[in-house]
């Protein structure tokens, strides 16, 4: 009998068992290579051994080691997956922080800006305040130069330069006297007849007449045909009195003399 007929006893029951262990460990979800080279191993003796269950086994073995390299890519497909995702959520990190970034980058571009403008405006302003001020203050001493230059009589006085003429009157009655073409000898009777009148007060009033002014006018209101200021400016009143010894006396002296004849003095 050759032995590839041979059939030992109990054979078929064994290679059964042994069949049935190596299905059951391929239903397992990983196999490790040792086992699988233990299993070859043992597929090799059964066919040594002539069992007729070796075309299962070694399917068995076969489908063992074919599902490995597949469980293998589905890890090398998870691990990419994750790999990826990973790499997703770091691009879009690093998105959202370059954003981040560039939006306060344009704030503060945009607040320094806004900055430089204002200063640029405000110093804008200065300039044109400074050259205004600068503009005003040539134009008011041209003024004053142009009425320096104009007579007395012509000339518009600011409230402080009424100020100082209340506070000294007489250089401005001379400069007027001068414009009706008297003299030293008639500033000086003049100077003499308003000493006696008003000592050259502005303000001053007779308590018993109301004649008021440096010249005493009576009553006082005649002085408004000089000009509207005549109750505080002394320049107005000097005008007024002039015109009336003009008129009255012919100068100063002939008005000084009249004053001079009566007792108490009025002229």
């Amino acid at each position: 009998m050759k032995s590839t007929d041979y059939t030992p006893r109990h054979g078929a029951a064994r290679a059964e068992s042994k069949g049935a262990r190596l299905r059951a460990a391929v239903r397992r979800p990983v196999v490790g290579g040792a086992l699988a080279v233990a299993m070859l191993g043992s597929v090799g003796a059964t066919v040594a051994l002539g069992d007729p269950s070796h075309d299962a086994t070694a399917q068995a073995v076969a489908e063992t080691t074919s599902s490995a390299p597949a469980v293998d890519a589905v890890t090398a497909d998870t691990t990419r997956l994750a790999d990826d995702r990973r790499e997703t959520n770091v691009s879009r990190s690093a998105s959202r922080e370059q954003d981040r970034l560039s939006t306060a980058a344009a704030k503060k571009k945009a607040e320094a800006q806004k900055a430089a403008k204002a200063k640029a405006e405000a110093k804008k302003k200065a300039e044109a305040k400074r050259k205004a001020a600068a503009d005003k203050k040539a134009a008011a001493e041209r003024k004053a130069e142009e009425e320096e230059a104009k007579p007395v009589s012509e000339r518009e006085f600011t409230d402080d330069e009424i100020a100082a003429i209340q506070a000294d009157p007489a250089p401005y009655g001379k400069e007027l006297a001068a414009e009706y073409g008297w003299g030293d000898d008639q500033w000086s009777c003049l100077v003499s007849l308003w000493i006696g009148e008003s000592n050259w007060d502005y303000s001053a009033t007779n308590s018993s007449s109301g004649a008021y002014g440096i010249p005493q006018s009576l009553p006082a209101s005649k002085m408004a045909s000089a000009g509207p200021d005549w109750k505080t400016n002394p320049v107005t009143q000097m005008e007024w009195g002039m015109d009336y010894i003009k008129t009255s006396y012919g100068d100063p002296c002939g008005a000084k003399a009249f004053w001079d004849s009566n007792d108490p003095h009025w002229y």
